[in-house]
């Protein structure tokens, strides 16, 4: 029988917990396929870089723009290992688990709702300490957990819809996970003036979504997704991400939603060691007909190897 998540919404008070840790043991392996996604017109790429690399969009902009509406140009007649990108990406994501068991960081999230013309009203804001541990519990089987502010609380959210995982989001080329996505190499593209190799995924239909989901009311709801990448061509780090669903979920009304990731290098030098960790995120949601965008951003990172969690305070 379905069940209707949103009778009594008014009358109750509940969180929609966006998730990105339902990390579970890898599936056997399987076969990727190479079927390439769609491609747009020369001008409908232009529309849609346009779109992303401007800031504050309305609503009616930012629902017009899809990964698969058009591929972004690529460099002629530069071939792509395909297997070559994914097993040096795969091996840069192992080194970033094998390294980074837990770090902290400040973390500014900010909450935005559009109204029905499509204008964003006033933001809400929170800043807290935030701390990401990530550790492989048994072989095959990664666990990713956040605190803010010391607690796993969704409190601690400007609002009562909460997103997390942001960290998790480029396990995605790990070993244990590539296999349940579709992956296309689109050839050598830009990012920030930077080459990198453009990697288009897509669920398997064959593959459960072990990456990303929906939880309510203590119910979770995994998700498919799509969408591309962009990795190093020198070193293989990834450098930005960008998500659609692959359909939606109407058992929830999640309409639509559209993820963006951006990476960078943090140096950590008491370890002498410099990792890729998301630098900013943004997220936008279709969600019961109403519309929202969060923004996360992270700032000031330290590295620990030692439980820290007693240590995290509200920021000043």
């Amino acid at each position: 029988m379905r069940t209707n998540f949103w009778a009594g919404r008014a009358s109750r008070v509940f969180y929609f917990a966006v998730y990105a840790a339902l990390l579970m043991p890898a599936a056997a392996s399987a076969q990727t396929s190479d079927t390439s996604p769609p491609q747009g017109s020369a001008a409908t790429a232009r529309r849609v870089a346009g779109v992303r690399a401007s800031s504050g969009l309305s609503w009616s902009r930012w629902a017009s723009v899809n990964v698969d509406d058009a591929v972004p140009p690529v460099a002629p007649e530069v071939p792509c290992s395909l297997p070559q990108v994914l097993e040096e990406t795969g091996k840069r994501i192992q080194e970033l688990v094998a390294s980074l068991q837990q770090f902290t960081a400040i973390e500014r999230i900010e909450h935005r709702e559009a109204d029905r013309s499509g204008a964003w009203r006033a933001p809400k804001t929170r800043s807290v300490h935030y701390l990401a541990f990530i550790s492989e519990v048994r072989p095959g089987w990664l666990s990713v957990d956040e605190a803010r502010n010391g607690a796993d609380s969704l409190n601690l959210f400007p609002t009562k819809l909460a997103s997390r995982g942001t960290v998790a989001l480029a396990l995605i080329f790990h070993p244990y996970y590539v296999e349940d996505f579709v992956t296309v190499c689109e050839g050598l593209g830009q990012w920030s003036g930077q080459p990198a190799w453009q990697v288009h995924f897509r669920q398997r239909a064959d593959k459960p979504s072990r990456i990303r989901g929906y939880r309510v009311k203590n119910k979770s709801f995994p998700v498919k997704l799509k969408g591309r990448a962009w990795i190093a061509a020198d070193n293989y780090q990834v450098l930005h991400i960008e998500t659609d669903l692959d359909e939606p979920l109407s058992l929830i009304r999640l309409a639509r939603e559209h993820q963006v990731i951006d990476y960078g290098p943090v140096p950590f030098k008491r370890r002498n060691l410099q990792l890729w960790l998301p630098h900013n995120a943004e997220l936008y949601i279709d969600l019961g007909g109403h519309r929202y965008c969060h923004r996360h951003s992270f700032s000031d990172f330290e590295l620990f190897s030692v439980d820290v969690t007693q240590q995290i305070r509200d920021p000043q």
